[in-house]
């Protein structure tokens, strides 16, 4: 999915510089109308979650304030990056969401000031990331996920499209040699970089195909049923 960046001082974020806005169902998003501060929540009213922003660009006043731009946001469920955007052209605000498009009004300065004064602006909420991701010849996925800022915490998920399970794993092994996970039902062994990978099973070894994370982000999060019922904390989870 590319690289996308958190603004590092969204914890010290002033509400009182922030723009509100709503598609009138109780879904807002907050940014600041500044160019030089990159400050982009989405969230409910109570809690905003923090944007990684891809990229942005537009026009601005003297004073660096947007007069029109586009963002570019982290939002695995659509084929291209172009697809998950917040943009104002100039006169209305909108988000798009693979071929959905919402538009946003501005809440009143009242309004705006008696919700931000409660509400709490958070890191992003999604905190995994795709490790791995393979495919037996009889359409099974073994999939792993793990940390996304550490690297850690994998977990394997096994099973045909749409209904992936969780494996208990009993042994995790991982060094520069490769990876291997062990369960109750079996053993998946990666090797890194001889593309070897295997699912032993009740002494039988299945040989698997390397199907790439980075060119199936849309089916790892929307076909797999991994994460089908989770809210990744952007505003595709309902816009």
């Amino acid at each position: 999915m590319g690289l996308f960046l958190v603004h590092s001082a969204w914890a010290e974020a002033d509400p009182k510089q922030l723009q509100l806005l709503s598609d009138g169902k109780g879904h807002y998003v907050v940014f600041s109308p500044k160019k030089d501060v990159d400050d982009f929540y989405y969230g409910d009213g109570k809690t905003f979650w923090a944007q990684r922003v891809g990229s942005r660009g537009g026009e601005t006043t003297p004073e660096g304030v947007w007069k029109k731009f586009g963002f570019s946001f982290w939002e695995p469920r659509v084929a291209e990056r172009s697809q998950a955007s917040f943009d104002f052209d100039g006169s209305a605000y909108s988000v798009t969401c693979d071929t959905r498009k919402t538009e946003l009004k501005p809440v009143t300065a009242d309004e705006s000031a008696k919700l931000l004064a409660s509400a709490k602006l958070e890191k992003p909420r999604w905190t995994r990331r795709a490790h791995r991701l393979m495919r037996d010849d009889r359409g099974n996925y073994y999939y792993v996920d793990v940390l996304r800022d550490s690297g850690t915490g994998h977990r394997l998920f096994v099973g045909p499209k749409g209904r992936l399970k969780l494996a208990k794993m009993t042994n995790i092994v991982a060094d520069s040699e490769g990876e291997i996970y062990s369960t109750k039902t079996g053993e998946l062994r990666l090797v890194a970089g001889k593309k070897d990978f295997v699912w032993i099973a009740a002494g039988k070894r299945d040989k698997l195909i390397d199907v790439p994370v980075e060119d199936n982000h849309r089916l790892i999060y929307s076909e797999l049923g991994v994460y089908l019922t989770e809210k990744l904390g952007t505003p595709c989870d309902d816009l």
